[in-house]
């Protein structure tokens, strides 16, 4: 890395700065391709302490980062930019979100920790959200009920539909 400035858990990351440095793990990546924005490749990181922050970048960036940031494995991040996150549904509940540019620099870490850091919501409490209504949360269990592929119309195109059922280790559904 090119300094030794100290990293900061991402949850402290303003908009106010570009200079930030996060030491962060990729939970989760994903392509996605919009009308305004084109391609992009979308990100959740976590830090030490299970903080989780929604990542961005341009298709300009998309492979470089791709080959920097695996799965998985922890990483030093410096130089992005720090901006509001929006959207109808945000991956992490932090107002901000990450998006790298071609000064951000990427550097391998020695630290390892197998933790996937879920923050897994009971199924009682997924009704009761409230003003976090908008934010994907994890969940898990089990499909009892599994109906047949749907195909539907969606802004024109057709996509395919799957209804299913699911079940916790209580018997919630």
């Amino acid at each position: 890395m090119a300094n030794n400035q100290a990293s900061v858990l991402v949850n402290k990351v303003k908009p106010h700065k570009d200079s930030w440095k996060v030491h962060v793990k990729l939970l989760h990546s994903w392509t996605q391709n919009t009308t305004y924005g084109g391609e992009t490749l979308e990100c959740v990181l976590a830090d030490q302490t299970g903080g989780k922050i929604h990542a961005s970048c341009k298709r300009t960036h998309m492979f470089r980062l791709q080959r920097s940031l695996p799965l998985g494995e922890w990483r030093f991040i410096e130089n992005f930019k720090v901006s509001a996150s929006g959207g109808k549904y945000r991956p992490t509940p932090l107002p901000y979100k990450i998006t790298f540019t071609s000064d951000t620099l990427i550097g391998r870490s020695m630290f390892e920790d197998d933790d996937p850091y879920l923050n897994l919501v009971s199924y009682e409490d997924i009704g009761e959200q409230g003003s976090d209504a908008n934010v994907l949360i994890d969940i898990i269990g089990e499909v009892f009920n599994l109906d047949g592929i749907q195909i539907v119309q969606v802004h024109g195109k057709d996509r395919k539909r799957v209804h299913f059922r699911l079940r916790d280790t209580n018997g919630h559904e």
